[in-house]
């Protein structure tokens, strides 16, 4: 693991991982999701960023943060009713605009490899072991989470 805090080539600051109880979370804006199959990690290329990344995205109105994590990971991926596990909070510093966010980090440890399917977002899926090297091409951040969860 990276010690952190730990940045991005964008500038954008991942400060810390805790392990907290659900219940204990702050308001969040965005979950993320871990999914992982035969110790890899399921991350997307991501069209806008032009990188690597987890799963996940913005809280709707009225959405729990477990919620946004669910509707996240079936609209990005196409997988749907997996369990989630709650994992940790991860705490950013964040630019374009300036802010401090916290996001909701979720799991889904999946027996077998699911069947995949692009969004309008993502332009490919990989499987990427936490034990390899993180690629120019992969967020720091999001492979630093997923190896902390």
């Amino acid at each position: 693991m990276a010690e952190l805090p730990l940045r991005d080539r964008a500038g954008n600051v991942l400060l810390a991982v805790r392990r907290v109880a659900e219940s204990e979370l702050p308001p969040v804006p965005a979950s993320l999701v871990v999914v992982r199959h035969a110790g890899a990690v399921l991350m997307m290329f991501d069209k806008r960023r032009r990188q690597w990344e987890l799963p996940g995205g913005m809280r709707e109105p009225g959405e729990t943060a477990r919620e946004t994590a669910a509707r996240e990971l079936a609209e990005e991926t196409g997988i749907h009713g997996v369990a989630l596990t709650f994992a940790a909070a991860a705490e950013f510093d964040l630019v374009g605009p300036v802010r401090q966010e916290p996001l909701a980090v979720y799991r889904a440890e999946l027996a077998t490899a699911p069947r995949l399917t692009l969004s309008e977002e993502g332009l490919g899926f990989r499987w990427w072991s936490p034990r390899e090297a993180v690629a120019l091409d992969m967020s720091p951040l999001d492979a630093e989470i997923a190896a902390r969860t």
